[in-house]
């Protein structure tokens, strides 16, 4: 019976989630599903398109084949677990890469333009994507959104991803989230922006971020360390790369240009650590 409460009561928190995501982020032609973490969103969905690929070709085959020979057709060459996150912001090089190219080579990952200026071209033109909640919309941590195009997919499709749902684990998070909706401080959009930067001083420092991110990021000299950094500061080693991230919590169609914030920020951090 405890079980049973449980169960109903976990299906009534998402169901109560998915109507406030609905309304906070306009994704009213979407169809909304929750995972724990990106690594088991992409599994879900690796295991959906499997199985979808799998009908197709069982279709596809079907007039060569007796019934009787349906349920042993010729394996897919495709293994669960291979489908592609593509990230729809680079972070690695501060550049949006378009839907189409996402959507061409995998799932959208939306969790860098989710929540953030980018949102209204996002739930435009994507058909699927998946993202964080905790990356702008500043919900919790053990929380992905998946979102399908209600338009674009059967109702099969919807079915079957909605009792993989059913049968994962969200410990608090539901009810976390939900919390932190209903709180009268939390505002659902990051709204900040930022234009290219260019430093003189203490260190001659040129961002190439695509304008309008939340963020910017500058190419280092490859002889300059910096050993403490703060939260909203992170070294990229492989390419040597400084990106400073900024939020600033807001509304639908708000916008605040941060760049100054971010270039005062750059200039004393600098400053300290080479004075240490």
């Amino acid at each position: 019976m405890d079980h049973q409460h449980a169960t109903a009561r976990a299906a009534a928190a998402r169901d109560r989630l998915r109507g406030l995501l609905s309304r906070h982020y306009r994704l009213e032609n979407y169809d909304l599903f929750f995972a724990p973490s990106l690594h088991i969103a992409r599994v879900l969905l690796s295991q959906l398109f499997l199985r979808q690929e799998q009908a197709r070709n069982q279709t596809r085959y079907a007039s060569q084949y007796p019934v009787s020979e349906l349920s042993v057709l010729p394996a897919v060459p495709m293994m669960a677990g291979n489908i592609a996150l593509v990230e729809h912001v680079d972070m690695q090089q501060g550049r949006v890469r378009s839907l189409a190219e996402c959507q061409s080579q995998g799932v959208t990952d939306a969790s860098e333009s989710f929540a953030t200026l980018l949102h209204k071209r996002l739930i435009s033109d994507a058909r699927l994507f998946v993202a964080r909640l905790d990356r702008h919309a500043a919900l919790s941590s053990d929380l992905v959104l998946i979102a399908l195009k209600t338009c674009d997919f059967s109702t099969l499709v919807r079915s079957e991803l909605r009792l993989f749902e059913q049968g994962l684990a969200f410990g608090s998070s539901l009810d976390q989230t939900l919390e932190m909706m209903e709180n009268s401080d939390w505002r659902p959009f990051n709204i900040a922006s930022v234009d290219n930067i260019t430093l003189e001083a203490p260190v001659q420092l040129q961002s190439i971020q695509q304008h309008g991110l939340p963020f910017a990021l500058f190419p280092m000299p490859v002889s300059l360390t910096l050993p403490d950094l703060p939260q909203d500061m992170h070294l990229l080693p492989a390419h040597h790369r400084l990106r400073l991230h900024a939020n600033v919590r807001g509304g639908v169609n708000k916008n605040q240009n941060v760049t100054p914030i971010l270039k005062r920020r750059l200039k004393e951090v600098l400053s300290v650590s080479l004075d240490s």
